[in-house]
């Protein structure tokens, strides 16, 4: 199987995951907090990264370029979900904010965008980082989440050090 399949597979599991926080989002009323905020960027730029290097279908050193954006969106998202898994361990009389100044560093990238109904809706947060308003099995979204972003971390890692075997073309 050719690298290119991979980076396929890649955007279209980054815009699935999107679209889960979307439905969990617009349908059954879930506010996202700034990590969650962070959690849908580096998803993002996972996808986008996995997006071009599809359609543009890389040899040598521009696929180990494409390769190590991919490892680093997805260190960067495996960071923000940790902090989240950690900050919900904590015990509730310990627990602090998501973070000294999130909520600033979110509405800097937000004024970066252009403003509409769209980018307020998929970037501005308005839940706490600590609150559980919504479990499955007892297990609160970050924590189901959790799994699924290391393992697509493994899955980056791996594909960063496959080779591609093509020759030509």
């Amino acid at each position: 199987m050719r690298k290119r399949n991979h980076y396929l597979f890649v955007a279209l599991f980054c815009l699935a995951m999107f679209g889960t926080a979307l439905f969990f989002q617009l349908v059954v009323g879930l506010e996202p907090c700034p990590l969650c905020v962070f959690q849908r960027i580096a998803l993002l730029f996972i996808g986008l990264v996995g997006l071009v290097a599809f359609l543009h279908n890389p040899r040598g050193l521009a696929d180990r370029i494409y390769s190590a954006l991919l490892v680093l969106g997805g260190l960067g998202s495996l960071g923000v979900a940790t902090r989240h898994v950690w900050l919900l361990s904590l015990p509730k009389d310990e627990a602090i904010s998501c973070g000294p100044g999130m909520e600033i560093w979110l509405d800097r990238f937000i004024v970066l965008l252009p403003q509409g109904n769209v980018t307020e809706t998929l970037f501005r947060s308005g839940a706490e980082c600590t609150e559980m308003s919504w479990t499955l099995l007892g297990f609160s979204m970050p924590q189901l989440v959790f799994p699924v972003i290391i393992l697509l971390f493994i899955y980056l890692a791996w594909l960063f050090f496959k080779q591609d075997r093509r020759m030509f073309y």
